[in-house]
Formats: structure tokens, C-alpha cells, sequence
């Protein structure tokens, strides 16, 4: 569906955003960056929860992406370690001194004002704010939370209960979303369109169902997102400054010194690999070479940039039990999962996100270096809820095993073909090559022995840009098994929850910090299958 363009309202909104990256102490009572009843309109405060929303999911995603392997994890080879509760503080404060105290202060507002859509795209991110802490951390305040001066430590509310307050304000947004209300001036996710947050709410609630197991819950839900032209998703711009409006990944590696980030080896190596020997076309839309020749396989050693191109830098297990390790042939240059090593003058060589989704530079094979600017400039998506997401779910619950399992993972990759084949500015993708892709999947389809593995490198591949639900679905199911594993032999067991984070913990004298993340979040009754 087409987006609005943000700049305009980006560029009012930057004045009054909180920013995602702040740790504000969760203790203060009035917070000096954040909107007033006094100083700002039901318009500011929606913008303004808008894009803060976005960032929320980038940063959360991103979280999730790494832990399973679809963007690469650094920091630390022990997981424990990946991640300390200070990497949290910025996004919790975002939440709920940012977004949901933003809504809050808004609603009562826009009640007054007959503002039903306002209220509605207000209950819709809340719920999906409040699922994804839960999802993360566990236990979290929500009915003590937000009371200013009156709980300055307010007590955490049992998971289950805030999965079932979020599912009751998805259907209060729909209630909302049918009142007739009208819509900001600037919506920028559905332009307007109320019925496509009905969809986004019900596939939210859908979402639930899945985590929770309710299958029956899951399935009685008929209007959801089933279509691109209905995906939740936060279209970014181009504006560099005053204010930046660029895709987060964008920023951080289209940059004038060089990529900022690694691409993940075995995500690359997945689709390097494909089905029934054709690579996977979107390969070129996700990912830029920066070089022809990667170090140590079809290009000559160069231990300064890639040390682990020598000749038996890697021993057994490892290089057994993954098959390649350090390196990709063709200028496919990443790093493995948890590869912790210092930063080589490697960033006009490292492989970049392309066109989708971060808005870089499709690979043409023309092996330039990019900086600022290059490929589309930012103007990428964060996708909240997609329609190829959706069909996979469908699947897992009919039963990837069943027609309508097979069915839903058909659909699922052809909606994911043809969204990255939809991107404006970048060549098209050849029906033939969708077509080809299909084929080939199926070919290997009828033939695996497990069709869970290929379901989940496939629901993977789509899981660029947000890995929330990837995250979810490997603690639901432990698939894909065959993912690389971390660079340390022995790691500690995955994280099935996060550190509570460090603002939270140290100033709330109701919370006691985790002493490991092995702790399961309510509706995570099984672990996944390795490391």
C-alpha cells in the first residue's frame, strides 16, 4: 500500500521526540523532553508516539534477529554476556516514560475531542508494546505503572495477566476504529485507513494466541493481515539531518568511514544456498558486496582485515559441526554468531544491507564502496506485522506436516518474494525467478523428512528488520536445528529471557535483577533445540 511521505512530520515531531537511546532514571516525575497537555495537541502526541514506536521495534527486533542467527551477534561468546541490563534501559525508558505515558496524557485529550481513531492506533501499539516487554523480560508493571508521584516503584504484574490486558485493548482499538472517528493528519502506518489497524490488531491478538498455544483463539480470527497491501509498517525517508530520517540500519552503516555492522554468515550462506540449487533472488535485495573476493576461499589471505582467513585458524568442533566457518566465497564478508574479535579496517569491504529493508543499495555486481547517501538513501521499512509472517504462522498451527500447512508456507514465501520484488527504485524481480524459487521450494518441500526445518529458514529469511517473532517462534518450537552455533564451544544455555533492564532494576526496590536468563517467560513451556 503507499505511505505517506514522513518528512514534513518527522521533521516537526524531532523537536518533542524522546529518544530511544536515553536511560531517564524511571523514578522522575516529570520528564523535560516529553509532550504536555500544556504545550502540545492530540496531533503531537501521536506523531510523536508513532515514531518512537518504530524505534522500539528496530531496537527489539534487532535483539531478536541477532539471538537467532538472521543478523549477527557480537559483544560476547558467552550468551549470558551478549547482553548486559544497561543495552535495555533506553527502550524501556522509551516505553513507558516515552510512548505509554505520551498515550496516556493523549487519550485524555482526545476523549474530549470524540478522537476514537487517536485512542485506537494509541491501544493498538500499547498492546504490542506491552506483549513484546513481556515476550523480553517476563513479568512487567502495567497496572501500578504510569502513576507518577503516586508509585514511584510500581510492582510487576504477572505476564499472563498484562498478554490479557493487552488483548483487551486490541479489542477496545477495534471497538475505536469502528466509532467513525477521524483520522490524524498524518497516520503514518495506514494513511487513514481504519480498517487496515482492525487487521493489525487482529493479527496482534493472533500473535498472542500462537505464543499462548491457543490454537482454537488463533483460528477463529478471520481478518488479519493475509496481504502486503495491508502490512504494519513504518516507512522510513531520506533526510539526513535536523532531522535524521533514515532507516536505523541504514545510518549505522551507509556511513562516510564505512559499514558499522557484520552481516550474519549463516543467514547469508542460507540463501547463498537456496532450494534445489537456485539461490534465493531476494539475496541480491538484502544484501550489497562491497568486494568481488572474500579473503581465504576465492580471494587471496588478508589476516589484517579477516584473521580467520588463515589456513586452520578454526579447529573441530566448529568447522564440523557447521560445515564453514569465518568466511563466505564472493565477497559475502560477515562474521559468524558470536564472534567477538576487534575491528579490522574492513568497512568499505564488509557486505552491507541492501534495498530492502534497510533502503541501501541493491547489488548489481558492481563491487562499489557506499557511503552516505548511496543505494535508496534510507528509505527503508521496519515492519511490525507482515502478511508473509502470517501465512507461516498459519502454518505452524494448521501443521506445516498438512495441505494447509503447505499451502500457508507457499504463501508465506511468494508474499515475501513479491514484497521485496515491490520495492521502488530498485530493478524488478522476474516473475520467472519468483516462479523458479517457488518451484524449487517445493521440490525440497516434498522431499524433506523434517518439513519443520525448511519452515523455519524460510520464516528466517523474512525476519530482516524485526526478529521479534523470530525470537518467539525458535522458544515455541526450537526450529531451524540447523543453525550455526555460537563460536565458543560452550556458551551457556540461550537466552529465553532478558535482563531486566539496568534502570528498572536499580531504582525500583520491587524488582530483584535475574541471576541468569534461563527463567521462561510465561507461555515459553519448552527451550529451543541447541545453543
Amino acid at each position: 500500500m503507499k505511505k505517506l511521505n514522513k518528512l514534513s512530520v518527522l521533521a516537526l515531531t524531532s523537536l518533542f521526540i524522546l529518544s530511544s537511546c536515553e536511560t531517564t532514571e524511571l523514578d522522575l516525575t516529570s520528564n523535560p523532553n516529553a509532550l504536555s497537555p500544556e504545550n502540545a495537541s492530540v496531533e503531537l502526541f501521536i506523531n510523536n508516539v508513532q515514531e518512537d514506536f518504530a524505534y522500539f521495534a528496530n531496537s527489539l527486533g534487532d535483539t531478536g534477529a541477532r539471538l537467532t542467527r538472521i543478523a549477527q551477534l557480537s559483544g560476547d561468546r558467552m550468551y549470558q554476556d551478549a547482553y548486559s541490563p544497561a543495552s535495555f534501559s533506553g527502550t524501556w525508558s522509551s516505553a513507558y516514560q516515552g510512548m505509554m505515558e505520551d498515550i496516556r496524557v493523549m487519550n485524555t485529550i482526545a476523549a474530549d475531542q470524540g478522537l476514537t481513531y487517536h485512542i485506537g492506533m494509541g491501544q493498538v501499539m500499547q498492546a504490542y508494546i506491552l506483549m513484546t516487554l513481556v515476550d523480553y523480560f517476563g513479568d512487567v508493571p502495567y497496572t501500578e505503572a504510569l502513576l507518577g508521584s503516586e508509585n514511584l516503584n510500581p510492582a510487576a504484574d504477572s505476564g499472563q495477566s498484562v498478554y490479557n490486558s493487552a488483548l483487551g485493548l486490541l479489542d477496545s482499538a477495534i471497538s475505536n476504529f469502528n466509532g467513525g472517528g477521524p483520522a490524524p493528519q498524518y497516520d503514518m502506518y495506514y494513511g487513514g485507513n481504519a480498517a487496515g489497524w482492525i487487521k493489525a490488531a487482529n493479527s496482534i491478538k493472533k500473535r498472542a494466541y500462537l505464543n499462548m498455544g491457543d490454537t482454537g483463539s488463533y483460528s477463529a480470527i478471520s481478518n488479519y493481515i493475509t496481504s502486503n497491501a495491508d502490512d504494519f509498517q513504518f516507512q522510513w525517508g531520506t533526510n539526513a539531518i535536523n532531522p535524521d530520517v533514515r532507516h536505523p540500519i541504514y545510518r549505522y552503516n551507509y556511513t562516510n568511514t564505512g559499514a558499522g555492522d557484520y552481516q550474519s554468515n549463516w543467514m547469508m550462506n542460507r540463501m547463498m544456498v537456496g532450494r534445489n540449487g537456485m539461490r534465493d533472488p531476494r539475496i541480491l535485495y538484502q544484501y550489497y558486496r562491497q568486494i568481488a573476493l572474500t579473503p581465504g576461499t576465492d580471494g587471496p589471505v588478508d589476516e589484517i582485515s579477516l584473521e580467520c582467513s588463515l589456513p586452520g585458524y578454526y579447529q573441530p568442533p566448529h568447522i564440523i559441526a557447521y560445515g564453514m566457518y569465518c568466511y563466505l566465497t564472493e565477497g559475502y564478508w560477515g562474521r559468524d554468531h558470536g564472534n567477538d574479535e576487534g575491528i579490522p579496517p574492513d568497512g568499505f569491504k564488509r557486505t552491507l544491507m541492501g534495498v530492502y529493508p534497510a533502503g541501501g543499495a541493491f547489488d548489481a555486481g558492481t563491487f562499489e564502496s557506499m557511503g552516505a547517501g548511496d543505494g535508496l538513501g534510507g528509505n527503508g521499512i521496519t515492519p511490525i506485522v507482515l502478511s508473509s509472517w502470517m501465512h507461516f504462522m498459519d502454518a505452524e498451527v494448521a501443521g506445516v506436516n498438512t495441505a494447509a500447512g503447505t499451502a500457508s508456507t507457499l504463501a508465506g514465501i511468494e508474499n515475501a518474494l513479491n514484497k521485496v520484488d515491490d520495492i521502488a527504485g530498485a530493478p524488478a524481480m522476474a516473475q520467472s525467478s519468483i516462479d523458479a524459487y517457488l518451484a524449487a521450494f517445493q521440490y525440497d518441500w516434498n522431499l524433506a523428512a523434517d518439513k519443520m526445518e525448511l519452515w523455519a529458514e524460510e520464516f528466517w529469511t523474512t525476519q530482516r528488520g524485526n526478529g521479534i517473532d523470530a525470537y518467539n517462534s525458535y522458544r515455541r518450537n526450537g526450529y531451524p536445528k540447523n543453525l550455526q552455533p555460537m563460536l565458543e564451544t560452550n556458551p551457556g544455555p540461550f537466552p529465553v529471557s532478558m535482563w531486566y533492564p539496568a534502570n528498572y532494576a536499580a531504582n525500583n526496590s520491587n524488582v530483584t535483577q535475574k541471576s541468569d536468563l534461563t527463567g521462561r517467560v510465561f507461555w515459553n513451556t519448552s527451550g529451543p533445540a541447541v545453543d
